[in-house]
């Protein structure tokens, strides 16, 4: 999931490959809730020139058989859930916890935010874009969580690399910037910028495509990438 803000384009049929750009632009690209601290404030901007509606909601974040999964919960909740943005106009979104219980762990859920297409403006010839932010909201049983602790394989078959990450702490690790390593010193990015996550006491994994040119750098030896900032290398 590309997390942190994640925008993901949803393209509609249409008969010629030309776009129009979207306009919601979401800040910031994470939250975090801390002891005591049962709310935080999400900004949706309208960076385009014609009004945007947007819908607002949260789901619990889990993750199962190595791939995110999104559910439905009433523990945090988004306020407004629906919004008409002017164009320019900023929008400011509480997010609450409303489960009163104090997170004995930490608890992960998404905010996700969805730019809702008008049928009268949608364009005669194109594609009409409709973008969505998924932004991670942790829930912090205490001030200071122990580090993640992740252990990672790498598995290179043909062009497509795999990753497992498991993650057997108490805490996320946020996984980002692929690199393959070959035998001549060169070196191939896979992956520019954030992969994903691992919450706490789960595993993930990503099939990603390799570069084609990534043949004529040698054999592929080594993986690098980092978990929270940390460099992480791993052998193939």
């Amino acid at each position: 999931m590309k997390m942190h803000a994640t925008a993901i384009a949803l393209l509609s049929a249409a008969v010629c490959a030309v776009a129009v750009a979207a306009s919601i632009h979401v800040m910031p690209t994470t939250l975090t809730l801390g002891p005591g601290k049962a709310a935080a404030v999400l900004t949706v901007t309208n960076e385009g020139d014609a009004p945007i509606r947007t819908q607002v909601r949260v789901f619990e974040w889990q993750q199962t058989q190595g791939k995110d999964a999104l559910v439905p919960t009433q523990k945090v909740v988004a306020s407004p859930p629906m919004a008409t943005l002017a164009p320019k106009q900023t929008q400011a979104i509480r997010v609450v916890r409303v489960d009163k219980s104090p997170a004995t762990r930490e608890e992960a859920y998404r905010v996700v935010v969805d730019e809702i297409p008008d049928p009268a403006s949608a364009p005669a010839i194109g594609v009409a874009v409709q973008m969505r932010y998924s932004v991670p909201v942790f829930v912090m049983p205490k001030a200071s969580m122990p580090p993640a602790s992740v252990t990672v394989t790498a598995q290179l078959r043909g062009n497509q690399l795999t990753l497992q990450a498991k993650n057997p702490g108490e805490s996320h690790a946020q996984a980002s910037n692929v690199i393959l390593e070959h035998d001549g010193g060169g070196t191939t990015p896979v992956v520019n910028g954030l992969l994903g996550y691992v919450l706490p006491g789960q595993t993930m994994q990503w099939t990603l495509d390799v570069p084609a040119n990534a043949a004529a750098k040698g054999r592929p030896v080594r993986v690098d990438t980092s978990f929270n900032g940390q460099p992480f290398k791993v052998d193939l």
